[in-house]
């Protein structure tokens, strides 16, 4: 958190939004991109639409490195719409080690963490090199799912920020307790609100719709 009164994610920081269908997950992931400094890849394997929007965005249709460098030189927003065949643990977190590899101060937005695990719920290599590695890179990350029951507890172990939204199933809601201890995040909440938590600080704040222009 800065002293702003909103979050936003500041270069070489990581979090981790969770919300279940319909809960506003997809439009406060546009609405802090929005406000968060550095260039930014969307890796976008259900083709939301919502990040279209985003100023100075491009949209790339592949995994193709070379459109995606040329974009990400000349656009603050690159999104990343994969093939079918693209859409994949293996091939994703591919792309993400390259990036992780090849360049420092940008930001990788996931807009479905679940996807970049392997079967065994295990994180790839190129996911955890960044989270690791990345922040004396200044390499951000932004993570989103709708099943935080699903992904590595690693993730959350290597998140500046722990947001919930509305999740309808009482594991999801007990696996962002177990990783904040925070009683709030047991509870149900209605769409569109938001419960943001600092691990540093180790302070929540609760937040209602997404501010416009905020």
């Amino acid at each position: 958190m800065t002293a702003d009164r909103y979050p936003r994610i500041l270069p070489g920081k990581r979090a981790i939004i969770a919300g279940r269908t319909g809960s506003g997950k997809s439009t406060l992931g546009k609405w802090l991109l929005a406000r968060s400094p550095g260039r930014w890849l969307i890796l976008n394997p259900k083709w939301t639409s919502a990040y279209n929007s985003l100023p100075d965005s491009n949209v790339v249709k592949s995994l193709d490195i070379r459109k995606i460098e040329k974009s990400m030189m000349s656009h603050h927003f690159t999104i990343i719409n994969p093939g079918k065949d693209e859409a994949n643990a293996e091939s994703m977190d591919y792309f993400i080690e390259t990036m992780h590899d090849s360049y420092s101060n940008f930001g990788i937005c996931a807009d479905e963490l679940y996807t970049l695990h392997r079967g065994n719920g295990t994180a790839g290599d190129g996911l955890i090199g960044l989270l690791t590695r990345g922040r004396e890179l200044k390499q951000s990350f932004l993570g989103m799912t709708q099943r935080p029951a699903f992904i590595s507890k690693f993730l959350f172990s290597e998140s500046d920020y722990i947001c919930g939204m509305s999740l309808a199933l009482h594991d999801d809601r007990k696996r962002m307790y177990e990783n904040t201890s925070r009683d709030e995040f047991l509870g149900q909440l209605p769409p569109h609100e938001w419960l943001w938590y600092d691990v540093t600080r180790a302070n929540l704040r609760y937040f209602g719709a997404v501010p416009m222009g905020g």
